[in-house]
């Protein structure tokens, strides 16, 4: 039953990467990514109860609070003083960005199947989960939406390491990666104060 659920629940994790490859808006970008991490600390919850890890509970308690909660909270934070962050990217090409992701999710599947012997065999969500934050990061053009498609490579890895290798420094790992976000989402938003905002377009959302 638990594994049942846990791998809905990776589906839902990977149906939000498509909606943020979907989406021209910054908000909802953002807050489809705190789904996304809080999605993922409900998974870490569910193990940890099933197979009494106390790393699990703690890591799940951290994700909700940095990556669900405070994270996007400092990014719309920022949205809510410059105004200009409620107008959408210039050229998001949604409908190419979702085919592309589409391909790229059954590639991924594909090789990840034939490196599962190696790794994994329930590996291959999170395998294509990191291909798309990848995808993210390469295709939206300014710095707040590459900071999304960033944590969801975060998420991505988290998620690996709970349902692949159940990782012994998952924790530190865990806190790590939530640090690090914290430290680029000021360093983010500092240079884009001092360089300004490019392609952005005039169409609010």
């Amino acid at each position: 039953m638990i594994v049942s659920i846990v791998h809905f629940l990776g589906v839902l994790i990977l149906l939000t990467a498509f909606e943020i490859l979907a989406q021209s808006y910054i908000r909802p970008m953002i807050n489809t990514v705190a789904l996304q991490s809080i999605l993922l600390a409900i998974i870490m919850i569910l193990i940890g109860l099933s197979e009494k890890r106390v790393d699990l509970l703690i890591l799940s308690v951290l994700t909700i609070a940095i990556r669900g909660v405070a994270i996007p909270e400092v990014l719309k934070k920022d949205i809510r003083k410059r105004g200009i962050w409620i107008y959408r990217e210039v050229e998001t090409r949604v409908p190419a960005l979702v085919i592309i992701g589409l391909i790229i999710s059954i590639a991924g599947y594909v090789i990840y199947k034939e490196l599962s012997v190696f790794i994994g065999r329930n590996g291959d969500l999170p395998f294509i989960l990191f291909l798309l934050g990848f995808l993210v990061i390469i295709a939206k053009k300014n710095a707040l939406t590459q900071m999304v498609g960033y944590i969801i490579e975060e998420n991505a890895l988290l998620y690996a390491g709970i349902i692949i290798s159940h990782m012994p420094l998952i924790l530190e790992a865990g806190v790590f990666l939530d640090l690090l976000a914290l430290v680029l989402a000021g360093v983010i938003l500092a240079a884009e104060k001092d360089y300004g905002v490019l392609e952005l377009e005039e169409l609010v959302g």
